[in-house]
C-alpha cells in the first residue's frame, strides 16, 4: 500500500507544471516564506560539499530593470519589427511578475579541487538544477505557481551590473525562476510508458 506521504509527493510532482507568469496574481507571496522555501531547497545531492547555488531575490523595481534588459536582448539590433514588437511584449511580461528568482551556480574554475577534478563543474551544475527542481516542489506544495525559464538575459552586457553578481567568471545562470499566486488550470502532462525508457537486467 502506497504510503500517504508517498502519495502526496508524487501528485505534487506530477500536479507542477509551467503556468503563464503574465497571468500571475498581482499580488506577491510573502517574502519570508520565499526566503524559506529557497533555504529548503538547497538540500540536494552535492559532491565534494560545494554547496554552489547562489539566489538572487529580486525586487519588483529589479524585475523592471531585467524586463527592459531582456526585451532589450530580444529586439537585438532593433532593426527587425518583429523582434521589436517581441522585445515590447517580453519588457511587459517580465517586468510585470509578481516575484522572481535567480539561480545561479557558483563554481571556483581556478581552485585546486576543480584542477584536479574537472568534473565538479558539471556535479555542481547538477546539483544546481536539482535545487531548481526542489524549489519548484515547495512552491507548488505552497499553491504558488511558478515558471523555470532560460531567457538569454544574460547576455545583456548590464545583467551582472543589474543582479549584482561579482565573481561572473565562475557563476552561470542555471533558472530564471517566476513565481506568483495563480489561477489558471494545467492539466498534468502524459509521459510514453516508462518501458520505452528503461532497461532491466
Amino acid at each position: 500500500m502506497e504510503k500517504e506521504f508517498t502519495r502526496i509527493l508524487a501528485e505534487t510532482i506530477k500536479k507542477r507544471r509551467t503556468r503563464k507568469p503574465a497571468q500571475f496574481l498581482k499580488e506577491p507571496p510573502p517574502r519570508k516564506l520565499i526566503k524559506r522555501l529557497l533555504d529548503i531547497s538547497r538540500y540536494a545531492p552535492n559532491h565534494h560539499r560545494t554547496e554552489p547555488a547562489r539566489f538572487y531575490l529580486l525586487s519588483s523595481e529589479k524585475i523592471q530593470q531585467l524586463g527592459r534588459l531582456f526585451g532589450q536582448t530580444v529586439s537585438k539590433d532593433g532593426q527587425d519589427p518583429i523582434l521589436i514588437e517581441k522585445g515590447k511584449r517580453k519588457t511587459k511580461e517580465w517586468g510585470e511578475a509578481p516575484g522572481l528568482i535567480i539561480v545561479t551556480c557558483h563554481t571556483d574554475t581556478s581552485s585546486e579541487l576543480v584542477r584536479k577534478n574537472p568534473a565538479v563543474i558539471d556535479e555542481d551544475y547538477a546539483t544546481c538544477s536539482c535545487i531548481c527542481q526542489n524549489l519548484l516542489l515547495l512552491l507548488e506544495s505552497e499553491g504558488i505557481a511558478s515558471k523555470w525559464s532560460t531567457g538569454p538575459v544574460w547576455e545583456h552586457s548590464d545583467f551582472n551590473k543589474v543582479i549584482g553578481i561579482k565573481n561572473s567568471e565562475y557563476e552561470r545562470v542555471v533558472g530564471i525562476i517566476f513565481y506568483g499566486y495563480s489561477h489558471q488550470e494545467v492539466a498534468p502532462r502524459e509521459l510514453q510508458n516508462i518501458e520505452h525508457y528503461l532497461t532491466e537486467y
